[in-house]
Parts: C-alpha cells; structure tokens; sequence
C-alpha cells in the first residue's frame, strides 16, 4: 500500500522526492525478515514504517496513526529464537516445539503493556496509545517522543554536572519506584534506552520481558556493558529491583564523568571504578558515596531499593567523608573503592534468620565486690591517683574537643550543608513539614491555580525561593498556570526554602500558523514550530501566487486549533496558467 509523499523513515512529508531530505531514507528501501515491510497497515490504522530498534523479545517500527493523524511507535512481540516469517506474508509463523513457549512470552508481553499503560502519567514513562493482537503476534503503540537517546548527548555534547543532572534523573527515579512497586523492573536501563526530550526531561523506553535481558533463557539475551548487574550475565545471583539499581547508578556515573563503567564480569575481579580526579572533586561527596553503593558488584553489599538510591542522592551527609584514594599508577585517577557493608547490611538477596547473642554464663558475670582486703589497700593507692589522673586529663581533652566543635567544626558543617543544598525533587505534591530550630518560620502559600508571571518575582512571596522547575501540558489548566508545587501549602520551613512549582503547558492541542503565501520549505519549518506536520501538496494555478507558495489550507482554517503533530494538507501554486 502506497502513501503519497509519507516518508516511511521518519513519518514526515518529503513530497515527491525518492530520499527524504530530512531523515535520508530511501522510498523503496527493504526489510529485512522477520520484520514487516515499510508501508504494512495494522488494524486499518497504524502504518509501519523501517525498524527502530530490535532485540530478543522483539522490534520497534516507526509508524504513524492514521485516525489520530500522528507519529507514533509501533512495538511488536517477535522472538526471532522461537518464530520467523515468511517472505510476503506479515503472519508470524512459531518454530517447532515452540508454541507453548511463545504463547507463555507473548502473554508477558500483553500484560507488561497493560502495566506500563496505567503508568503512562508517570513523568518518564512514554505512553501507551493501543495494545492489540494480529499476525499471530501481538502489538503496543506508544506516543512517539521527538528526542535522542541519553547515550548520543553524553557522547557528543559533554559530561553533566551534578546541578545539571540532579533535576533531570530524580523524576526518572521516582517513575521507576512506581514502576517497581506494580511489579515491573526494567532490567535493561541504559543510556540507550532513555530518551531526552526537546523540552529536556528523561523518558524511559522499551519496558519488557526480563528474559530478554537475562542469560540462558529461551530468548536471546541483550546486554549493555557497563549498565547490565552481574547477575544478568548467568542463572546464579537473583535477579530484582537491586538489578535496576545497579543500571541506574551506572548510568548516572555515566552522565557526571563522561566515562563507561567496565562490564560487571570485569568489575568482579577489579571492582573499583577509575574517576578522573578532576571529576570527582566538582561531585558532592554523598553523590559519590550513594553511585558507590549502587554499583557494588555483590548483590549482598549493593543498595536494595531504588527509594534508598533516591534518598542517598537527593540528601547530602551531615559530615565530610575522606577523600577516594588515589591509585599510585595513576596520580590523575581517584577511585570509588567497593565499601565492606557486611558487618552494616544484611544479605539482602537470601533472607537470613538473626544470630543470636549467647547470654554470658553465670560465672562469666561481673560481680560487685561488697569488702575490700585491707592487706589489698595499699597496693591499690597508687593506681588510684593514676586513675584520677587520667580522669582529669580525659576531661581537659574532652573541654577542648567540645570548644572545637563548637568553634571549627559546626561551621564547617553548616558550611557544606549550605553548599550541598539542593532544590527539592520535581514531581511531589507534597513534603513533610520540615523541623527547625529557627523560630522565624514561615507557612507556604497555596500556589496552585496561580499564574506564574504573577508569582515570579512577586514581592508578596520574597520569603521563599519559588522555581520553575517543570512545565507539563496539562487539559485542565491554562497555558502558564501552577498545577504542582513540591512543599505543602501550609507547612512551616525557614525563610528562603526552595520551592518548585510546575506551570501548566496548556492543553495539547496547537493553533494552525498562517503559512498562505509562504513556499513548502517555509511552511514545513513553520508548522513543525507550531507542533504540526505539513501533509499533502495539492498543485493548481493561480495567478496571485507565484509557482511554489501556498494558495490556501486544504479542510482547515488559519488559527483553529488542532491535536498536536496532525497534518496540515494545502494547496501550491502552479503560477500563471
């Protein structure tokens, strides 16, 4: 099936042009099987377009939704180790011996779509548009996100710092908390797999069977060196939450030094993690300490929860922790060492019952003497005064220590607290009233329904840090107003406490630009300014407009509004007949 000017590479027009100018894909260009042909048309609905992605459970197509007039993502269950296809038929036929097996997958694969669907109001989670069953296969469509992978901005642009890097991953986090607790882990979280939108928030692709990430299982397995836990790489080691929590932390360190952590299999015999000293020195001290946990090889001694890797990054320690060691091979290089948390965490992968403390035997007990020997006297005085001495030097010590706590220490303290401060986490709605020991508190206002040009800079609220943290597109709000701020109104915090507000983008749906009069280029660049695609290109003569402008909007006024990324179909001139 044919669709006049649609570039099946990236679903935008190209006109009558064989290479898409935009994305350079080819009309014509073949799949290679199992995969579908670009131009397939599932349901009537969705074309297919050329392969995304692939791996062992199954592929990611381009597509496009036909009723909905939008790009989209069309994620299709197609085991390559179970079932293949036949050349001209889009029927996926399963390998013998293999059907139960298929079956077993293939309902996974419904029913992670079904989960990931009731979490697609999660900041990082792309939504789900359809889930559906054809070709003896199954499919889930997603919104397309207009992005590039995490992998590609680290590589080409530059490291982030923590400032940076703190408000994009903390919503990421919490997203995958939620994630966590309706049973789904990712197992395969990676710079690849996260997407940085145009308006720069993170979003998390490619939820699926965990077998596809895992070895010696019936699919094939995909593994990201460097992001991929050991346990991941073979049958030994259980496999969980901690098993995202090494991803993550792996992809963080990433992000803050611009380095690939080694494979997991390597680390297991050389676990320390090389980081140039110059980058450890711009990272706070509890960012390093909470990555270090997270990234420890041994499931026993890693960090259990994705919560606890939130709170240890999102919380600066109250106390300075001594610089990482610095390898005498290389004096440019300091290392996150592997800490010993056996004697602190329990084995955390194999519930263990608690040894119990043996009760000191009777004879073992201290008894009080109620008489002295006198002959003993004698022999004791000496001693005593040496005790006494002690005492009173102890106590001298114990003076000064104090006054240097006071005095040196406590402002050193405050010092790096105040330099670790941070914004607090976008995406809460609520935060515990926070305790103080200053009495000039003040209660937070109600900032939701309020315009943000009117809080900004508004002397009304000079006792706090109010920012924009986050601007979400929102069909209940106006386009500028606060729906969210991160503390509860009504909570007492001490003046300056930064407050983050998230502002109302609007609804989704964008007005049509006036593009009459403009050539195809201009208005194609106008359009997708606008949210909007440019669609079919009818041609008739006119003698106002020379050959090449728009004459007029073909079933749509200038100025309506529209669901965003639909097509504007027009009409170009001829010029003079």
């Amino acid at each position: 099936m044919e669709f006049k000017g649609l570039c099946l590479g990236c679903m935008t027009n190209k006109g009558d042009a064989l290479e898409c100018p935009r994305c350079g894909y080819v009309e014509g260009t073949p799949q290679v099987l199992p995969y579908l042909e670009p131009g397939t048309l599932l349901l009537d609905k969705y074309i297919v377009g050329k392969r995304l992605r692939a791996n062992g459970e199954g592929v990611t197509y381009i597509g496009f939704d036909i009723t909905g007039k939008r790009r989209v993502t069309v994620r299709e269950y197609l085991p390559k180790s179970l079932c293949s296809r036949v050349k001209g038929d889009d029927n996926v036929v399963i390998a013998s011996g293999n059907k139960l097996v298929y079956e077993d997958y293939r309902q996974d694969f419904m029913e992670i779509g079904r989960t990931v669907a009731k979490l697609s109001g999660l900041p990082a989670i792309i939504p789900v548009v359809d889930l559906f069953e054809a070709n003896n296969t199954a499919y889930i469509v997603n919104e397309y996100i207009d992005g590039k992978p995490l992998e590609e901005i680290i590589r080409r642009a530059r490291r982030f710092t923590w400032e940076e890097a703190r408000p994009l991953f903390l919503p990421l986090i919490s997203t995958i908390i939620s994630a966590h607790e309706m049973g789904l882990v990712h197992f395969g979280i990676c710079p690849e797999n996260i997407i940085m939108t145009r308006n720069g928030t993170l979003k998390l692709q490619d939820f699926g069977s965990p077998d596809a990430h895992l070895a010696e299982t019936e699919l094939e397995a995909k593994f990201y060196d460097g992001f991929s836990a050991i346990e991941q790489y073979s049958l030994e080691g259980k496999k969980g939450k901690w098993t995202d929590v090494y991803g993550m932390s792996a992809v963080i360190f990433y992000a803050l030094t611009g380095k690939r952590p080694p494979d997991a299999v390597s680390r297991s015999y050389e676990p320390r993690l090389n980081m140039p000293a110059e980058v450890a020195q711009t990272i706070p001290t509890h960012v390093v300490t909470a990555l270090a946990g997270g990234l420890q090889v041994k499931i026993d001694t890693r960090t259990h929860t994705m919560d606890e890797l939130k709170e240890q990054l999102n919380n600066p320690v109250p106390r300075r922790v001594e610089t990482p060691s610095v390898s005498k091979a290389s004096y440019s290089d300091s290392y996150v060492d592997e800490p010993n948390y056996e004697e602190e965490i329990p084995t955390r992968s194999v519930p263990t019952q608690p040894t119990p403390q043996r009760r000191p035997s009777p004879v073992q007990q201290p008894v009080a003497r109620t008489t002295a020997a006198p002959a003993q006297e004698d022999d004791i005085s000496p001693y005593k005064y040496g005790i006494m001495s002690g005492l009173i030097g102890f106590v001298v010590l114990g003076l000064i220590a104090l006054i240097c706590i006071h005095f040196i220490v406590l402002p050193m303290i405050e010092k790096r607290n105040a330099e670790n401060a941070h914004e607090p986490e976008l995406y809460i709605s609520s935060q515990e009233e926070v305790s103080s020991n200053d009495e000039d508190l003040v209660e937070v206002p109600n900032l939701t329904n309020l315009n943000w040009e009117d809080v900004d800079g508004n002397e009304e609220y000079a006792d706090f840090y109010i920012r924009l943290t986050a601007e979400n597109y929102d069909e209940k709000h106006k386009e500028g107003t606060i729906i969210a701020q991160t503390v509860k109104p009504g909570t007492k915090v001490a003046r300056n406490t930064p407050i983050g507000v998230i502002v109302s983008k609007g609804s989704k749906m964008r007005v049509v630009p006036d593009i009459i009069g403009m050539t195809v280029s201009e208005a194609s660049a106008a359009l997708e300014e606008a949210g909007l695609l440019l669609g079919d290109q009818a041609e008739e003569y006119n003698d106002e407009y020379e050959m090449g402008k728009i004459i007029r909007l073909n079933g749509i006024e200038v100025g309506k509004k529209i669901q965003e990324g639909s097509m504007i179909n027009v009409v170009v001139s001829l010029g003079e007949e």
